[in-house]
């Protein structure tokens, strides 16, 4: 997959991308016994995706696609001003090798498994991070990714969908765009991923969109 070309074929990879990126996560989580990580913190999950999504794009059977992926676990972000150990860390990175400069796509993962796990998907160290520009400041799109911990993912859309809805001025809800609408992808495990758009705080960033994917782990 090249990044090339014009804005509308960019445009266009670059949705595909991220596509791939939460389908393997997908992929990974169903090669897992979830149950097991019901009451896990979130770096003990996200490591057990990881290694398991390695596997699969270093596996024989990997689709084409996926030699030309890397995943990274917890790299640091280069943020002006903050250097060495004040860096941020996200916790994924998907990059796309190839010549020249190369795309990447970046996921932060959240527990949502108690009342205020909604505080937390959207506070300072989940979702602000991208509408900062802490995270994935040189990309048009990134992604939450929520790990369900209690109840089930439907319920968990709602209570995002209310949360983010009650929450549009922090986050900068980009209008008229809704705020919490479908991605419209269907197979792979991707029909309940969701996207909402927002203003980031540096507007010479220009809008971010933020993909969400739930994953079952009760």
């Amino acid at each position: 997959m090249m990044s090339g070309g014009p804005p509308e074929q960019q445009k266009l990879y670059r949705i595909a991308f991220a596509r791939n990126c939460m389908a393997l996560l997908v992929r990974a989580q169903s090669r897992m016994k979830p149950r097991r990580l019901r009451t896990a913190e979130e770096p003990h999950i996200t490591g057990e995706i990881i290694r398991e999504a390695q596997e699969i794009v270093e596996s024989e059977l990997a689709e084409a696609w996926m030699d030309h992926i890397e995943i990274k676990d917890d790299p640091p972000q280069n943020v002006a001003g903050l250097v060495g150990k004040k860096r941020p860390r996200i916790d994924f990175e998907f990059v796309q090798v190839g010549r020249g400069r190369r795309p990447r796509f970046h996921i932060e993962a959240k527990r949502l498994y108690r009342s205020d796990s909604v505080n937390e998907y959207f506070g300072d160290g989940g979702l602000l991070m991208f509408v900062k520009g802490l995270y994935a400041a040189d990309w048009p799109s990134a992604a939450m990714l929520g790990y369900v911990q209690s109840d089930d993912c439907a319920i968990w859309l709602t209570r995002l969908a209310d949360g983010l809805k009650a929450r549009s001025i922090s986050l900068r809800v980009l209008k008229p765009s809704p705020e919490w609408k479908s991605a419209m992808w269907s197979g792979d495990g991707l029909n309940d991923v969701k996207i909402s758009h927002h203003n980031r705080s540096k507007e010479r960033l220009g809008p971010i969109a933020i993909y969400h994917l739930l994953l079952r782990f009760c």
